[in-house]
């Protein structure tokens, strides 16, 4: 495309993921792109992993320490020296938050992937960058028609609207033969991650959830978690033993593929994570959200997904309502392979045509085009 140029703006593993089959699809397509990388993850060999594994690599990265402000300047200047004309940002992170500033104030178009996502939490800093990413953007992109009818009655979304997927339905189509069965022990186990903002600075919180954990490993079914970084400082800070959670058995963080694979496998998935409420999803498994809030309603709303909040008694009984799941083929909300391709096709489609259709002629048509429902 004459002209165009492509940033790539991501900073965190599930974003790396997620962005997997539009960096296929802009290579295939010839489109001039960079992919830039901020290094806010937690864990820098988490990502250097998740670069190998979806096969390929950033372009160029910040080299000074971490901070919101310098990844702003940096970015300013990178799009400046290096033409960009458009950024595509995926996600409710600081990466595509700083993304989403930096573009505005470079004149830049931006596309936002998994736009119009709520947990109509205020208090949750994920919420308030999705909000401002959302309101920046010019091209959203949602995962559902329910977000996208969420985003067309938003007074301050001025951006076109489009429903394309979710990306990580590419993700389980190119690399469905690296989902095998993991060796374990136990042929029924549960799959748990946590490690959230809201759990991990809630000492109090984290003890009852762990301790949790604990008993429904012992009484219930056989459970692993995978560990995040964050949330084992978060133990050592708050000064919580890591003998609380025996017999649960505790696995160092995996990789993507050994983390579909527990979850493909799993009688349940029991998490914070609002990717990993997706991958379940996708998979088939039932999902226990150990939150007091999701922005996946759909999920819930087809009886995929039990937010069970952080009660003892709350997340056992939403254990063993997804154990006694009758297993089902839960409707493909999230679409079909090719969300890549089909999310490129829609920004060349858009910047050819930025200067046609007006902002409100296009929400008009979009808003025609779509039929939601919002779940009870």
């Amino acid at each position: 495309m004459p002209g165009m140029r492509i940033a790539v703006v991501q900073g965190t593993r599930p974003e790396i993921i997620k962005n997997y089959s539009v960096v296929k699809a802009l290579a295939a397509e010839g489109v001039p792109f960079l992919v830039l990388h901020t290094n806010q993850h937690v864990a820098q060999s988490m990502c250097a992993n998740v670069y190998a594994d979806m096969g390929y690599k950033p372009d160029l990265q910040l080299s000074c320490p971490y901070r919101l402000g310098s990844v702003i300047n940096w970015l300013q200047d990178v799009f400046q020296q290096q033409h960009i004309s458009h950024v595509i940002l995926n996600g409710d992170t600081a990466a595509a938050l700083a993304g989403a500033v930096a573009a505005l104030y470079s004149g830049i178009t931006v596309t936002h992937i998994e736009a119009g996502l709520r947990s109509h939490d205020i208090y949750m800093l994920e919420e308030r960058n999705r909000i401002m990413v959302d309101s920046i953007s010019d091209l959203l992109l949602a995962y559902t028609e329910f977000e996208a009818g969420m985003l067309l009655s938003t007074p301050e979304v001025k951006g076109q609207v489009y429903v394309e997927g979710n990306t990580t339905v590419d993700v389980l189509h190119d690399f469905s033969m690296r989902l095998r069965r993991p060796q374990l022990p136990a042929s029924r186990y549960l799959f748990a991650t946590m490690h959230r903002r809201e759990f991990t600075e809630a000492p109090s919180r984290m003890r009852e959830v762990f301790a949790t954990f604990a008993s429904i490993a012992e009484s219930v079914c056989p459970l692993i978690l995978s560990m995040h970084p964050r949330t084992l400082d978060a133990m050592q800070r708050h000064n919580v033993p890591l003998g609380i959670l025996e017999p649960v058995t505790v696995m160092e963080p995996v990789s993507i593929f050994d983390s579909l694979s527990l979850q493909k496998h799993a009688a349940a998935v029991l998490t914070d994570s609002g990717c990993i409420q997706e991958e379940a999803y996708m998979l088939g498994v039932p999902c226990v959200t150990i939150r007091e809030n999701t922005e996946r309603p759909l999920t819930v709303h087809y009886g995929a997904n039990v937010v069970s909040g952080f009660k003892r008694e709350d997340i056992v009984a939403a254990v063993h309502q997804a154990l006694a799941a009758q297993p089902k083929d839960w409707p493909p909300i999230y679409g079909t392979p090719g969300v890549g391709g089909r999310i490129v096709s829609r920004i060349l489609e858009h910047n050819s045509a930025k200067a046609g259709t007006t902002v409100q002629q296009s929400r008009k048509i979009m808003g025609e085009s779509i039929h939601w429902n919002c779940p009870s």
